[in-house]
């Protein structure tokens, strides 16, 4: 590989992996380590759908994941008090999955991690580079 090819592949493991790693950090310190990252992900998967809530056939669509891994997550984040099952009224072969007050707490205090983050990256960046970043990024 070239300086080129090793000078990129350099910057793009360390972003991913910092990203990673900080990501995890305010996991960790908004959940008290009760929460993995894929768990988040799915109660930010939940919580995009608003007040109506996701069936397990979206989430794994959306998040690009199994029914059955989706369907465990599921029952682990229930037993953890993170969402609730219920049939659906139109339809009570589905099951919708919503965030209970304490997922909807977590998946706003995510939300606003994000934010802070994106925020943080934003401030770095200079005006005439932003077109650079996001067409290299794309």
């Amino acid at each position: 590989m070239d300086a080129l090819g090793n000078e990129l592949k350099r910057l793009l493991v360390g972003t991913y992996r910092a990203a990673g790693k900080n990501e995890e950090i305010m996991l960790d310190d908004l959940s008290g380590g009760k929460l993995s990252l894929s768990e988040m992900r799915l109660i930010e998967c939940v919580g995009s759908g608003r007040r109506r809530g996701r069936t397990v056939t979206e989430i794994s669509q959306e998040l690009d994941i199994t029914l059955p891994s989706v369907t465990a997550m599921v029952k682990r984040l229930t037993a953890k008090g993170y969402l609730v099952k219920q049939r659906a009224s139109e339809d009570g072969r589905q099951v919708i999955i919503r965030l209970t007050d304490a997922g909807y707490q977590a998946y706003v205090g995510y939300l606003f991690a994000q934010r802070k983050m994106i925020n943080a990256v934003r401030s770095s960046i200079q005006e005439g580079d932003v077109d650079v970043l996001l067409r290299s990024l794309k």
